[in-house]
């Protein structure tokens, strides 16, 4: 697997200014706040059943999605850190499918496409109340078989999960006691790059 650059940025509703850093893999973060504590959680939640890594199918054996996988690997890393398991809304996991579907074809790794709405503005309009939301990026190389891709998507949210002070905008997302839902997208372009999104709220 490929790992490019890591990045992660923060926006604050306040000054709407974004701070990134560069160094080695192809991530970015962002986390989005708001004065405003009158939105109510997102409703429309599903439970994600994190545990399995693999299940059967009249006897033959099948990976699971990759965005399962992540999942799982979220949800074990938050184990670890004694915080409750994320749960998916369909919400967010439409945020995340049509920001990834946009960088995938041909935005690059931002967390604000040209023409798109901010992250927010995004979670809003697929259904999300919120009162704090956001997101983790990345891209990886990855061959076609499903195995692949989920590795890619795992490997780079591990990439995420190592990050140091200060610079660990994705691991504070992903271990994040603030956020309590999130929506996950893997999709593998023409070209064999992984794309991953990672959408969170409270």
């Amino acid at each position: 697997m490929s790992r490019g650059s890591h990045r992660w940025s923060r926006i604050s509703v306040k000054s709407r200014t974004a701070i990134a850093v560069a160094a080695a893999g192809a991530i970015a973060a962002v986390t989005v706040g708001v004065s405003n504590a009158s939105t109510s959680a997102p409703h429309d939640q599903a439970a994600a059943r994190a545990s399995q890594t693999s299940h059967t199918v009249k006897g033959k054996a099948h990976s699971p999605s990759p965005t399962r996988e992540v999942l799982t690997a979220i949800n074990r890393a938050r184990a670890a850190q004694h915080l409750p398991p994320y749960t998916v809304t369909h919400g967010l996991t439409r945020s995340a499918t049509r920001h990834n579907q946009q960088m995938a074809n041909g935005c690059g790794l931002s967390h604000q496409c040209p023409g798109e709405p901010s992250l927010g503005d995004r979670e809003t309009a697929a259904g999300v109340h919120w009162n704090a939301a956001g997101e983790n990026i990345g891209e990886a190389s990855s061959g076609p078989a499903r195995a692949r891709i989920a590795a890619a998507a795992v490997g780079l949210t591990r990439d995420m999960l190592a990050e140091k002070p200060p610079n660990d905008g994705h691991r504070q997302n992903i271990l994040s006691r603030s956020f309590l839902h999130i929506g996950i997208a893997v999709h593998r372009d023409a070209h064999g790059i992984v794309w991953m999104t990672q959408d969170f709220s409270n």
